[in-house]
């Protein structure tokens, strides 16, 4: 087959597509990855086909506008600020995605990615799978979506869900009847979500089952597969192990540290950020390695037990270290687990403060909101999320999520379903 892989957004984003492509790519299957511009030598440094979709969401985020809105900590307003930014450049996005998809004969599509590629696999004719790395948008009546779980109970845990395509539909619905209407499809009066369920595509949450079992009352085109990692041996060939000379030699000089990161989730109140750094350091004897990704940062101290860096290779380097500090991305969460390192999620948005909650469910760590962020309760946090039982948790999981083969599950859902 050749396959289409579309994805738009982080580097969370792009990731673990990485890995299903190079999967693919073992099985015989011709693919291309469709993504951002910026993450061109990326997603080519580990020998893929890239095709460029319009765009740099890294500008985006570090834009004057961009900082502004992260400065608001409001997640409506981001929600409005990144679909504004697609409006912007519509013309040129939605030609780069015909571009692509023109090129393939079956399609894999995440959720930011829906309202264009859906559009155009219609018109050509093209099956479409879908991929998501966040916790379900299935109607299910086991449990509520995230930010709902004020109750539990079947008919509310329905709603909740109504409630949330509701709200994606009233952001998308102009721009997806409008570039309908363009490839001459007829328009839309029900919400799109709905429409393409419909047609029960493949639709696959890449996520482990162990932290969210698949319900039993989903339909069958819906499945929990497992998270999508880079294998090993792919890795060692790439930059993505190699580790900087300066930064091993730190390693080796000390304690394990605190690794905080925050990849590439924009952090608009850097100053609290880097407050609360400088607090830990001049109260504690900790060491932290500090990963600045897509967020700028121009104050951070000096200091012997401080190591700053834009970017690490987190299966190289987390394993090195004690304790996670990081957004709550799927991604990064995974892999902590996997290497037996107890989390503190300082959740911004989206799908984040769900895996919060989910951690501290399980009792695998701490969830801070990051507008209730302080040094003390980070200090505490931390201190918290280093007791035994939940040391002792988080190796239980760890080993669950590392037994877990969700890259092979996920390409044989894949070619079941193509084929």
């Amino acid at each position: 087959m050749n396959i289409g892989i579309f994805t738009y957004g982080t580097r969370g984003d792009v990731q673990p597509y990485i890995a299903l492509a190079l999967g693919l790519m073992k099985k015989g299957h011709r693919v291309t990855l469709a993504a951002p511009e910026n993450f061109k030598a990326f997603v080519e440094g580990f020998g893929l086909t890239f095709h460029p979709l319009y765009g740099n969401a890294e500008e985006g985020m570090n834009s004057p506008e961009g900082q502004s809105v992260l400065q608001t900590e409001n997640t409506i307003k981001l929600m409005k600020y990144f679909f504004g930014v697609l409006n912007g450049i519509k013309i040129p996005l939605r030609k780069s995605y015909l571009e692509g998809i023109s090129k393939v004969e079956v399609i894999i599509a995440n959720s930011a990615t829906l309202p264009i590629v859906s559009a155009i696999a219609e018109k050509q004719h093209k099956k479409i799978a879908l991929t998501y790395f966040m916790p379900p948008l299935v109607t299910t009546s086991a449990f509520p979506l995230a930010d709902f779980d004020f109750l539990n109970f079947p008919s509310y845990n329905k709603i909740t869900y109504k409630l949330a395509h509701s709200f994606y539909w009233k952001f998308v619905k102009d721009e997806t009847n409008e570039f309908r209407q363009e490839l001459g499809l007829p328009v839309l009066k029900e919400n799109l979500l709905h429409y393409i369920d419909r047609q029960k595509p493949l639709d696959m949450y890449c996520i482990s089952p162990t932290l969210i079992p698949q319900p039993k009352d989903w339909d069958a085109h819906h499945q929990v597969t497992g998270f999508l990692t880079i294998p090993k041996q792919e890795r060692e060939n790439h930059f993505l192990d190699m580790i900087p000379a300066e930064l091993n030699t730190w390693l080796t000089e000390g304690d394990k540290p605190i690794y905080i990161g925050f990849g590439s989730n924009g952090i608009g109140n850097t100053a609290k950020f880097t407050t609360v750094i400088n607090d830990i350091l001049a109260q504690t004897n900790e060491r932290i390695l500090f990963c600045t990704g897509w967020s700028r940062f121009d104050n951070l101290p000096k200091n012997k037990n401080l190591f700053v860096a834009k970017y690490i290779n987190h299966e190289a380097i987390l394993p090195k270290c004690k304790l996670g500090i990081f957004h709550g991305g799927a991604g990064t969460l995974a892999t902590m687990l996997r290497n037996h390192l107890p989390v503190i999620i300082i959740s911004f948005y989206t799908d984040q403060p769900t895996w919060g909650k989910i951690v501290e469910r399980m009792k695998l760590g701490v969830h801070i909101p990051q507008k209730k962020l302080t040094t003390q309760k980070l200090l505490t946090a931390i201190n918290s999320a280093q007791e035994p039982a939940i040391k002792e948790n988080v190796i239980k999981v760890g080993d669950k999520i590392a037994q877990e083969d969700g890259l092979q599950v996920t390409i044989a859902a894949i070619e079941e379903y193509f084929a």
